[in-house]
């Protein structure tokens, strides 16, 4: 991560204090996973609290030493786009699935924001592409109190409240964590500066204590590591990524459940909250630079198969 760019949040109210950019899933009541670092216990999670299923476990990627979000794969180019945070490394490689693929130049990023693409596959002893379903883009923004997951490889190295911040490192063993959520708000972050500001639309979800109201199972703070990670909102069915992680925040008093205003952002506690930039703002800029992506290629070329066979028995 890099800690020496610094980033304002923006709220409806006023100008708080900026921390250093960084991006652990410290979740329920123990920083050290409670579950919370396997598909299985998420599985588990969303069935216990009768919510649909989340099919992009595989998804979820190392990207150097933070996070990231495979999209899925253009049937045009036979190449993958992985979304993740700009500030973070740019990596040579990007692990998918156990298959890794060389990223072709240093990734695009989207427009001004802290969003950036990179193009996989290229390499000419890469694999071929995994079979993983496309991640559908949320097109309408986060909205306040709606059901979200949040996903990275952070680390802590404490199970009980304050969470000290610990480096993921590059290892893909250290895994993917998730965690729980309701989305606060949303507001504008100036990530240009004073004189010449440049204002993105962000996501932000609040890391809730115990007997707070919204508080969930695994209600979670990211942390140094989980920048480049998704944030998905449930709609209609369907887990859509709303937002990618790229700074924390020790969370004005006005804005926590739980005032701590202790200026403190490493060890996270209750009352801190997380930020993501809005995909759905970039929604367009996102598609027009990694086209139509598809579910992936082998059900792709069944599809064709199948259809080939059709037109045949037809004539």
């Amino acid at each position: 991560m890099n800690f020496s760019k610094f980033l304002c949040f923006q709220s409806a109210i006023a100008l708080v204090s900026c921390f250093p950019t960084g991006a652990v899933i410290v979740a329920g009541t123990s920083g050290l996973g409670v579950n919370n670092n396997t598909q299985l216990g998420l599985d588990s999670y969303l069935t216990g609290a009768s919510l649909d299923a989340f099919p992009y476990w595989d998804n979820l990627v190392r990207v150097a030493d933070a996070s990231g979000v495979y999209l899925g794969y253009n049937v045009s180019t036979e190449r993958g786009w992985v979304l993740s945070a700009n500030h973070v490394t740019t990596p040579t490689q990007i692990t998918v699935a156990g298959g890794t693929y060389t990223v072709t130049g240093t990734g695009t990023q989207v427009g001004s924001t802290d969003l950036k693409l990179y193009e996989i596959g290229g390499g000419v002893s890469d694999p071929a592409l995994p079979s993983l379903p496309t991640v559908p883009l949320a097109a309408i923004a986060a909205t306040a109190a709606e059901t979200a997951l949040m996903f990275g490889r952070g680390f802590t190295s404490s199970s009980s409240a304050p969470y000290p911040w610990v480096t993921p490192g590059i290892s893909d063993a250290n895994g993917m964590r998730w965690g729980s959520n309701t989305v606060e708000t949303t507001s504008l972050v100036n990530l240009g500066t004073v004189a010449t500001p440049n204002f993105q639309p962000y996501v932000v979800v609040d890391f809730d204590g115990v007997g707070d109201p919204g508080v969930t199972a695994f209600d979670a703070q990211a942390s140094l590591g989980d920048s480049g990670g998704g944030l998905f909102v449930l709609r209609g069915g369907t887990w859509q990524l709303a937002g990618i992680a790229h700074f924390v925040d020790d969370g004005p008093d006005f804005l926590e459940i739980s005032p701590t205003g202790d200026n403190v952002v490493n060890p996270a506690q209750t009352g801190d909250f997380s930020a993501y930039s809005d995909v759905a703002s970039k929604m367009g800029s996102i598609i027009s630079t990694t086209g139509t992506l598809v579910p992936e290629p082998s059900s792709l070329m069944m599809l064709l198969c199948s259809l080939t066979l059709l037109l045949r028995r037809r004539r």
